[in-house]
């Protein structure tokens, strides 16, 4: 499936983040792109040198977010700019420009989490259904706010 990366009509940006993601996490999945768009989004909006608090069920496939996050923003657990946090149900991002107090909060649309579970459940192959995130508007993906 390595061929398909590059033909998606996909940004070429996002093309290139989604496989250093899937090169990092071993494989590519719907989670791990939400991850990496919401990585994406977050770069784009603060700009700089950021922080982020992770707040998801850490459970497979969900807690794949993380791994997309760290993949497309560079805060990692290792350099300590990403924090995690068990969350019951829903998928937020809380984002923190560095040296600032501009934040930035995601919420992942739920209704979609739902979804994707039912379809990775009947079966529906991961990298099918990565590829249908990747070309969503982040508006069906998740919500946000920004505090400057």
């Amino acid at each position: 499936m390595r061929g398909k990366l590059l033909v998606r009509k996909n940004k070429g940006n996002l093309d290139s983040v989604i496989k250093r993601a899937r090169e990092l996490h071993g494989h590519l999945g719907p989670f791990l792109v939400i991850g990496v768009k919401i990585g994406e989004f977050a770069k784009e909006t603060l700009n700089g040198k950021m922080e982020a608090l992770v707040k998801v069920p850490m459970a497979t496939p969900f807690s794949c977010v993380i791994d997309g996050v760290q993949a497309s923003t560079q805060c990692t657990v290792g350099n300590r700019r990403l924090l995690l946090e068990n969350s019951e149900k829903e998928i937020t991002i809380h984002f923190k420009l560095q040296g600032s107090k501009k934040m930035l909060r995601i919420y992942v649309n739920q209704q979609l989490v739902e979804e994707l579970k039912q379809k990775l459940l009947q079966g529906v192959p991961d990298e099918e259904l990565a590829w249908k995130v990747a070309q969503m508007p982040k508006n069906s993906i998740f919500t946000w706010k920004i505090n400057k």
